[in-house]
């Protein structure tokens, strides 16, 4: 989320602000202090991705970012006397992204943090497209000052740029065009083995050189520029990209080096590869040969892997330490030699993804014993569909975390130092029968997010002009059918029905008491049998009837909302979202007319409460579609935004300014999951085992499917199931390209989201079978 730089000394002091802010007659005082500038002693925070539209100037500040910073084209940051600490649950959460911006930074600390329990946030800065000039800049907690490895003209100019704690290194790539002038950091020269050729390197560290590398000196393959002007390299990063089997031949001798890193970047790898450090036998992997030009032993200090396709199959070997490990796809199986200290894992990075699988036998994971001790725990982070299998390993600092559908087993394991698991929708099992001592485990789940939803759903039995004869379309009843099974992934703060402007509902029944009934009581049948089995959800789910339901009210742009005493649904949603701190946004889901945000934002910004819209972050399913009835001239012309066009031009407007967040979905929902997912009765009459799976199959099926296209905003905010909120613009906009890759995503996941609400359905029937 864009968000106003909150000045605080402490979150205690920044919480009592915040609740003086409803008090009329401390209004202006308040804002004052928001706009004040920052204290030394002060801490900007700032939660949610931050983006950067025309100049901005930001001097003597020092600003707490839970979010990536992103540049895009026209977008310039400049930075002055300031300390800008990327934060996060993880490393590589968050990143700088350059996307054809500008990032200016005089006199300043830039990187990541080291949270409370002592672990490393590794921030990455991704120059794949725009300019960085640096001056007397220091960078820490970083993994790296990355170039796209491909296209993208990425441009750094560095002066007196200096390395901070654990900064990794300039990792030199694509179209990289590089100049440092009296600097000193790290450097990475991305030499690409697909043209094959040979290279003799000279990479000894300390003394500050002058020099020139491109595809003169290195190989063909290479499309980048380094200049160097009395600039000292402590230590030098080998990354040797494109390497295939199939390719011509590459060799790229060592001439001189000393503790030097060298990552090997291979593509379905097969076979088996033996990794030393001295290069006492040439390294032969995929169409590289790594030697060295004498008796001397090579300077290598580890290695770092990365894998991709699917057809790898490849075993490793050897005596040496592993600082990195990123793989995709495949298997690779990791095998120690005589003992688990031969063949070390740091685990400054170790990310399985897609449906690969890692198996580690006797190995060691963590900071190894040999070297002096630190404080920070490496990570072993396993997601999607990945596996790892580690037999007879031992360990020294370390945090196992499995997210999604993805499984840890441990198989013996000798506990040197911290072991932590966290299990974030994954599984972990630890074979104790085989482990020598007791195994510490914690579960640090995410905080969950927060949900607002307001939905136009009403009683179906309502007569009206919707397909099948209801005011309102059914289709939000399938999608909160399934909200309330997915419901403990989620912090429900709130959910508004009959938020709709049909002329039926001036004297139709209360419909929050109708949802309670319909939704209420089939959820509270259901819940103790999910929480039986899956855990984590709340024992009650309650509905309030929109304060626009009876007077069918529309939007007045030309209006100023300064009071909400008519509003008691806006109301409650405001003082919700004020009572939060600023790195916990309030997530507002739109599934109809845009009315209630839309006085809502008038509301805020007419009074001076900028700040809490700073905490809310709009969600909205298809309010405009270039693509599905809309058209690239008018993306406007789609349901849910005729229903008052003038709240959703609004709030448009509001957003392309940068004074809210708003993420469009557009029609992803009903063009992804569900034309994309599975159809016929026979599959989905299964949801017959609970009563908000029936509530699913019967809200509208149609076009032998369920239409439950809204969940397309809960979904992406969960951000596991193809789309998450980074795919979707934070200013309103959707343009055609961004909405059809989007559509095409999650199309590929729409069989395993109704298999997920399936599986929940199910558990219900399970449990039920058990108890009898």
């Amino acid at each position: 989320m864009d968000n106003m730089i909150c000045k605080t000394r402490d979150t205690r002091h920044l919480a009592v602000f915040r609740r003086i802010q409803f008090l009329t007659i401390l209004t202006a005082s308040v804002c004052l202090l928001v706009d004040a500038p920052a204290r030394a002693d002060e801490i900007a925070l700032r939660s949610g991705d931050w983006t950067v539209r025309g100049d901005e100037t930001i001097r003597d500040t020092h600003i707490r970012l839970d979010g990536s910073l992103i540049l895009p084209n026209g977008g310039t940051l400049t930075l002055e006397n300031c300390t800008l600490e990327i934060t996060g649950d993880y490393s590589r959460q968050h990143s700088v992204e350059w996307r054809g911006g500008t990032l200016v930074t005089k006199n300043c600390e830039v990187g990541g943090f080291v949270n409370k329990d002592g672990t490393a946030i590794h921030t990455v800065f991704h120059l794949f497209d725009g300019l960085w000039e640096a001056t007397d800049t220091t960078v820490s907690y970083s993994y790296g000052i990355s170039f796209h490895w491909e296209t993208g003209k990425g441009v750094l100019r560095g002066k007196r740029l200096k390395a901070g704690p654990r900064p990794d290194a300039i990792i030199l790539s694509g179209e990289a065009d590089v100049e440092l002038v009296d600097s000193d950091f790290p450097i990475g020269l991305g030499v690409y083995c697909n043209e094959g050729g040979e290279t003799k390197l000279d990479l000894l560290p300390g003394d500050s050189i002058t020099a020139t590398y491109d595809r003169d000196n290195l190989l063909p393959g290479v499309n980048w520029r380094l200049k160097m002007a009395n600039t000292r390299v402590e230590r030098w990063f080998l990354f040797l990209r494109r390497i295939g089997g199939w390719q011509p031949p590459a060799e790229v001798t060592l001439d001189a080096s000393k503790d030097m890193i060298v990552s090997l970047f291979v593509h379905n790898l097969k076979g088996a590869t033996t990794l030393t450090n001295d290069l006492a036998e040439p390294l032969s992997i995929g169409n590289l040969t790594l030697k060295r030009s004498g008796d001397d032993p090579a300077g290598i200090s580890m290695y770092a892997m990365y894998f991709s396709g699917d057809e790898t199959d490849a075993t490793i070997t050897g005596r040496t330490h592993i600082c990195e490990w990123m793989q995709g796809a495949g298997t690779v199986r990791v095998q120690g030699m005589e003992k688990q200290q031969d063949l070390t894992f740091g685990c400054t990075t170790l990310e399985l993804s897609g449906e690969s699988k890692l198996i580690a036998d006797r190995v060691h994971f963590g900071r190894p014993m040999t070297w002096q001790p630190e404080n920070s725990i490496g990570e072993a982070n396993v997601k999607d569909n990945a596996s790892l299998q580690a037999n007879d390993i031992s360990v020294n600092k370390i945090r196992f975390r499995a997210e999604d559908k993805a499984t840890i087993k441990i198989n013996g394991v000798e506990k040197l130092g911290q072991m932590l698991t966290s299990e974030e929708g994954g599984e972990i099992e630890i074979d104790e029968a085989q482990g020598e001592v007791e195994v510490e485990k914690t579960s640090t789940k995410r905080s969950r997010p927060k949900v607002w939803i307001i939905t136009d759903m009403s009683d179906k039995r309502l007569r009206g002009n919707e397909r099948g004869g209801s005011v309102n379309d059914p289709d939000d009843i399938s999608a909160m059918a399934g909200y309330l099974l997915m419901a403990n992934e989620f912090d429900t703060l709130g959910i508004v029905v009959a938020s709709t402007h049909r002329r039926q509902h001036r004297t139709s029944p209360d419909q929050a008491q109708w949802a309670d009934e319909f939704f209420g009581d089939a959820y509270r049948a259901d819940v103790a049998a999910l929480n039986e089995t899956i855990g984590d959800y709340p024992e009650t789910i309650s509905f309030q009837q929109s304060c626009i339901k009876e007077t069918a009210e529309k939007f007045k742009p030309n209006r100023t909302y300064t009071s909400l005493d008519d509003y008691d649904t806006i109301a409650k949603l405001l003082a919700t979202a004020a009572m939060l701190p600023d790195d916990e946004p309030l997530n507002v889901l739109c599934w109809g007319s845009l009315t209630e945000p839309a006085i809502l934002v008038n509301h805020c910004l007419t009074t001076g409460k900028d700040d809490v819209l700073k905490r809310v972050r709009f969600i909205a399913h298809w309010t405009n579609s270039p693509l599905h009835q809309g058209s690239k001239e008018h993306p406007e012309n789609v349901a849910n935004c005729r229903e008052d066009a003038e709240a959703c031009r609004y709030m448009k407007q509001v957003a392309a300014a940068g004074k809210i967040t708003y993420h469009e979905c557009g029609a992803i929902g009903q063009h992804g999951i569900v034309s994309g997912g599975p159809k016929g009765r026979d599959y989905f009459e299964q949801f017959r085992t609970s009563r908000l799976g029936e509530i699913f199959v019967d809200g509208k099926f149609v076009y032998n499917g369920v239409d439950h296209s809204d969940s397309a905003t809960y979904w992406a905010l969960l951000g596991t199931y193809g789309v998450g909120l980074k795919d979707i613009r934070p200013d309103g906009m959707n343009t055609a390209k961004i909405e059809a890759a989007n559509e095409k995503k999650f199309r590929g996941q729409s069989q395993r989201i109704h298999d997920e609400l399936l599986r929940r359905s199910t558990v219900v029937r399970t449990a039920a079978l058990q108890s009898k």
